[in-house]
């Protein structure tokens, strides 16, 4: 350690995991499976992840998560966050190719209910209706702005199971 500070040797650990971390941007021409759009409540971390991985796509899917997912990009009252995703979907659709976005609402969300009422708490048809009617605008705006990615929809549910949209 003669005439290495600790931070000198952290600051040289940091410069090789920067160095080794460039490498695999060479692989981002290949493109990715998808972009997965999400809430940002913890409680569904674990199951989004074994969704996506239960497609096949680990390591193939970047993630953007916005409080509501993408009730947080359509909501009227989330406007300012809006150009956000939108900036974000274009650039990694250009960098990563991605070739769909699945966009998942969850059922208990509290963006939800800033955005349609406290009734989403306790009306399960309701909240069935706002997440479905929030997932098809949210695919009608992905689809003008890209329109040869597909896109996937679904509500999860407290359990992790997922409740396809149409």
């Amino acid at each position: 350690m003669q005439g290495f500070s600790r931070r000198g040797l952290f600051g040289l650990a940091v410069g090789a995991a920067a160095a080794s971390a460039v490498r695999p941007a060479l692989a981002i021409d290949q493109g990715y499976e998808a972009m997965l759009v999400k809430c940002i409540d913890p409680r569904f971390t674990t199951n989004t992840w074994a969704y996506m991985a239960g497609r096949g796509w680990q390591n193939q899917y970047s993630q953007f998560n916005i409080a509501g997912g993408p009730i947080g990009v359509v909501a009227p009252v989330f406007s300012d966050w809006h150009k956000t995703f939108w900036d974000n979907l274009d650039i990694s659709v250009k960098l990563h190719n991605v070739k769909r976005v699945v966009g998942i609402t969850h059922r208990d969300c509290g963006a939800a209910a800033v955005a349609y009422g406290d009734r989403i708490k306790t009306d399960k048809a309701y909240e069935t209706q706002m997440n479905s009617e929030a997932l098809r605008m949210f695919r009608a705006e992905v689809k003008k702005r890209q329109p040869q990615v597909i896109v996937e929809l679904g509500i999860m549910d407290l359990s992790g199971a997922v409740e396809p949209v149409v």
